[in-house]
């Protein structure tokens, strides 16, 4: 298994809440933690904007600066921004939503395995882990 990881919002979330790790299959779990540990895990901007409306509806039980804080202190998670490429790789990709989209181009920029659990991204036929 390549162990460069691209995460959805919600893959995130679980991994670094010790109490909702319990939600990611024990794929996910094992490949977020060997990317973590010897490779990349690459965090779409946009699923960091989905986490922050999670946390300001009260979905979520942490602050923004906790939840960066997490993500700061992995030297090996590395967040990847908006930029012309990763817009037309998006745009190439139809029957998503936007957030989908931009997640799975992610993945497909960087050359990494997705780790989600949402069916319509797996049913697209790239590499996911679940």
């Amino acid at each position: 298994m390549d162990s460069k990881i691209t995460v959805d919002a919600h893959s995130l979330i679980w991994f670094l809440d010790a109490d909702l790790k319990y939600k990611l299959s024990d794929s996910a779990l094992k490949a977020i933690r060997k990317a973590q540990e010897g490779s990349v895990v690459f965090i779409p901007i946009i699923a960091i904007m989905e986490i922050v409306y999670l946390i300001e509806r009260g979905r979520i039980n942490t602050s923004f600066d906790s939840f960066m804080s997490a993500i700061e202190i992995n030297r090996n998670f590395q967040i990847i921004p908006l930029n012309t490429e990763l817009l037309k790789i998006a745009i190439s990709l139809q029957g998503l939503e936007i957030h989908d989209r931009l997640i799975l181009a992610t993945a497909i920029m960087t050359d990494s395995i997705l780790v989600s659990k949402d069916m319509t991204i797996r049913s697209k036929g790239v590499n996911v882990i679940w």
